[in-house]
């Protein structure tokens, strides 16, 4: 019997992966703030943030592998085949992503369509192709992740994350001697997850070997892509809205700005709310019945007031023009141009946190199907708030950017609410028939 879930028990699991998250998302802030120091910092930011935007959209798929191997993973010869099966699905993307880097398709995506100067889309196209190569060592990690989740030892990846995060800071310096630019970030965030994925497999290597060596029905690829096509989609959709908006931040006035504004913007969201987002594997580990669903809504409620109120310390205080200028070394023109989004992020903290929770609910009851579909809708109801700057090309593109985030995630949030609570309501009058029928 598995035990009554408990607050205690959430915070033990959801704390090292907060931290996790949080280093993650420096180790990006990082880079910007880096950046911004280097010449011509307006051109080099926002390279990096389209880069950067098409590689994080492309690794959607890689990212789905955590939750496909928490459900999974029960021995070796699972594992081994999950290992397959994802290195045949990343292979997709990877080549994709390669190609638009290096071929005229890049000029086009990023010059034509997004509207970036000629000195952007060229330092873009690069970035993009070194980025490219991260695939390989996040796919290990996530395998990684996977195992210690399985075996509630999160305090791991935070160990992992904060090696990375070392690493970058020195890679930063060290590629920065030799290279300019774009390709600078791009070079040491590849660097730094390597190096934490290699700590990840030293670290998780006593659990593989503890895995009994099969089971008398080991999970195949049918399995595999049943369960796991539906998180990639949701996960691809998420990951690509900086991506996409990019697209509609280059019909406004002034697209350089923009696109480096939300590319500052979109990295505090994403550094300030890193942990809201592991709320799904959280849900869909812990989460086995009713009233453990009752005390992880719980949590959440609690972890929206705390992020709330967070954001109103940071951004409705003398704090926010210290961040922009002092901490991220931003120019008085993008500071100025971010003033206004990060005041709107608390938008973002309540729709996401609840969203990362229903997800991972719905994950753990393997009922997949309906986040694939809400993902789509997500994206629908971003494309069509980012439409305005079609028809306002002088609106704020960071402004912009985070009431079309906010939005999705409302949007995505009522649906997936809706159907969890049919499903509950489904069961418990099928639970009242079988006990008439019974009586």
């Amino acid at each position: 019997m598995q035990e009554r879930l408990t607050l205690k028990t959430i915070v033990l699991f959801f704390l090292p992966l907060i931290f996790m998250s949080e280093l993650i998302q420096l180790s990006h802030v990082i880079t910007n703030a880096f950046l911004a120091r280097l010449l011509a910092p307006r051109e080099i930011i926002a390279a990096f943030s389209i880069a950067f935007g098409l590689n994080i959209m492309a690794s959607g798929v890689t990212m789905a592998t955590i939750q496909t191997g928490i459900c999974f993973i029960t021995d070796r010869t699972s594992f081994r085949r999950l290992l397959r099966f994802c290195l045949i699905l990343v292979l997709i993307p990877f080549i994709v992503v390669e190609f638009i880097a290096l071929s005229p398709v890049g000029q086009t995506v990023f010059g034509d369509w997004m509207g970036a100067s000629p000195g952007v889309v060229s330092q873009a196209r690069w970035a993009s192709a070194i980025m490219g190569l991260w695939t390989f060592p996040i796919l290990i990690r996530n395998l990684c992740y996977a195992m210690a989740m399985n075996k509630r030892r999160t305090i791991l990846i935070t160990y992992a994350t904060a090696v990375r995060l070392v690493s970058l800071i020195g890679f930063l310096f060290v590629f920065s001697i030799w290279f300019d630019g774009a390709i600078v970030g791009a070079m040491a965030t590849v660097a730094g997850m390597t190096v934490e994925a290699t700590f990840m497999v030293v670290a998780t290597r006593s659990y593989f070997l503890n895995l009994k060596k099969t089971t008398d029905q080991p999970a195949g690829a049918k399995e595999f892509w049943s369960f796991s096509w539906p998180l990639m989609l949701m996960q691809i959709t998420e990951n690509g809205v900086m991506f996409v908006l990019n697209f509609f931040l280059g019909q406004l006035k002034n697209p350089d700005l923009a696109i480096a504004s939300f590319g500052i913007v979109y990295g505090l969201v994403r550094i300030i709310l890193a942990g809201p987002r592991n709320l799904v594997q959280t849900s869909q580990s812990l989460v086995h019945g009713r009233e453990d669903l009752r005390a992880m809504f719980q949590f959440t409620f609690g972890l929206i007031l705390f992020y709330c109120g967070l954001i109103f310390v940071l951004f409705y205080t003398p704090l926010n023009e210290w961040i922009l200028e002092v901490v991220m070394g931003l120019t008085a023109e993008l500071s100025g141009y971010c003033q206004n989004a990060v005041k709107l992020i608390f938008l973002i903290a309540i729709f996401w946190a609840t969203t990362a929770t229903l997800r991972g609910t719905l994950s753990s009851m393997r009922k997949t199907l309906v986040i694939a579909v809400t993902a789509g809708v997500r994206m629908v109801v971003f494309a069509g708030i980012s439409f305005f700057a079609f028809l306002y090309p002088h609106l704020n593109g960071a402004v912009l950017g985070v009431f079309s985030f906010a939005g999705a995630f409302a949007a995505e949030t009522i649906l997936l609410g809706w159907y969890l609570w049919y499903q509950i309501r489904r069961h418990e009058t099928l639970r009242s028939e079988y006990e008439r029928v019974r009586t």
